[in-house]
């Protein structure tokens, strides 16, 4: 077990959309001096000063899961654990409550073990007569319709070989962090979050025999839009997006960085899934 000994440097963020934040940013502030050596803190949604601060060992995020994914998205290749104080109303990837985060900051900047290592995406949009676009994803990449909102014909290719050919409304690509979101919602299926895996779901596809299917987190997956017309769009984790017209192709791969996110220390792996989205409750 891997121990921290010194006093952690902390990055606060809050969420000032969310009423309580920014009462509860100031109180926690006061609570970690002493406790923390705080380097930095954000009260509003303009993180860009996280991809250049100095050493951190942990950012705190006060808000739900949107929070979580925009600091974890601001981060870039510089990831750094994300303790998610929660919010919101779901709030599954925020794993503490402010008195839980009260109660077991020692443990959770003390010991490693708590800090769950996650698979997330590079996304690299090839657009005619543009330069290349690259983003990250912490949970998906959906390629979606756009005006006027007729069906997408997409080319699949898997390691560089035709996989196949995709009509209907889109096609999710989520990391296992990402399975229980938009990739849920359309019947795709729930992966551990600390599986290397890449979850392709099509979304209202016009045919039987598209179905969900998870391949292994080393693939390179490219989707090309294929169809006249039919404007379409990338978006990443809900909150980047890259339009798309014929031609354009998108490339999802495994990124060389890992989404870090601090788990309760008493809350078994599977817990929250139960809990929150009530998965496996007899409900007759």
């Amino acid at each position: 077990m891997s121990k921290k000994t010194d006093k952690p440097r902390l990055f606060l963020v809050a969420n000032r959309l969310k009423p309580e934040a920014e009462p509860l940013f100031h109180e926690l502030r006061n609570w970690l001096t002493g406790r923390a050596e705080i380097v930095g803190t954000a009260l509003d949604a303009k993180l860009d000063e996280l991809a250049h601060v100095g050493a951190v060992d942990f950012v705190i995020v006060l808000g739900g899961d949107g929070s979580i994914l925009h600091a974890g998205r601001a981060l870039g290749e510089r990831q750094v654990p994300l303790v998610g104080v929660n919010l919101g109303k779901l709030g599954y990837l925020a794993d503490f409550d402010p008195d839980e985060f009260r109660a077991t900051f020692d443990a959770i900047t003390c010991d490693c073990d708590s800090i769950s290592e996650r698979m997330m995406f590079r996304v690299r949009v090839r657009a005619a007569g543009q330069p290349e676009y690259e983003d990250i994803a912490l949970n998906d990449c959906v390629l979606r319709v756009g005006e006027p909102y007729r069906t997408l014909s997409l080319a699949l290719e898997l390691n560089g070989a035709p996989l196949c050919k995709l009509h209907g409304d889109g096609v999710i690509v989520a990391t296992p962090t990402g399975s229980t979101a938009h990739n849920m919602s359309c019947g795709g299926p729930l992966v551990e979050p600390d599986v290397d895996a890449m979850i392709l779901t099509p979304r209202c596809p016009h045919s039987f025999t598209h179905r969900p299917i998870v391949l292994a987190g080393s693939s390179t997956l490219t989707i090309t839009l294929i169809g006249d017309q039919q404007p379409a769009a990338a978006v990443m984790d809900g909150q980047s997006i890259r339009r798309l017209q014929k031609g354009d192709s998108v490339e999802i791969s495994r990124h060389e960085s890992r989404f870090q996110l601090v788990r309760h220390p008493d809350r078994q792996p599977w817990e929250t899934l139960i809990t929150k989205l009530k998965w496996g409750l007899d409900i007759r």
